[in-house]
């Protein structure tokens, strides 16, 4: 039987090599987790200081493209959410600003399919209720009235903005 200095010592080194193995693991974790996150930054596009508006009604999507001007990005617009596919994946928008109501549709399946990268803002001119606001939740996008006073479209102007990546010099 080993005397409790023995087996203080023992458990001791025990512990030491526990703690070195726990420290290795430990290490190749992180290296693991940082060759992840360095893949998906050079795998994953970033976007583009470009704001996307989608509104089938041309009044709609001209206005409010007017409007977005002020953040200083590209703004392009879309008719219709084949149109708005095809300008995701040529320009990399930072954030789409589209219609709740469109002819036959909604701009809800576009949403729930652009990139994690792009933030959507739903507009729309209907009443906003709690159905509304959960599907917005849902596709991870703001809802925001149409942009009659003057104050509201100087807010989405501020919101738009701040979903843009910076500007390089």
């Amino acid at each position: 039987m080993a005397s409790a200095p023995d087996a203080v010592e023992l458990a001791a080194a025990s512990l030491s090599a526990a703690c070195s193995l726990l420290s290795l693991a430990s290490r190749a974790a992180v290296a693991s987790l940082d060759a992840l996150i360095e893949r998906d930054r050079r795998d994953t596009p970033l976007p583009e200081r470009v704001v996307l508006v989608l509104d089938d009604e041309e009044i709609g999507r001209d206005s409010m493209a007017a409007l977005l001007c002020d953040c200083n990005a590209e703004v392009l617009t879309a008719a219709t959410p084949a149109e708005a596919r095809a300008i995701i994946r040529a320009k990399r928008p930072a954030v789409v600003v589209a219609d709740y109501y469109l002819r036959d549709t909604t701009s809800i399946a576009l949403l729930r399919e652009r990139p994690a990268y792009a933030r959507a803002v739903i507009v729309t001119g209907a009443v906003h209720t709690d159905a509304l606001a959960s599907i917005a939740l849902g596709v991870r996008a703001d809802l925001r009235d149409r942009p009659i006073t003057h104050e509201a479209q100087r807010e989405l102007v501020a919101l738009v903005t701040s979903y843009l990546p910076p500007e390089i010099a």
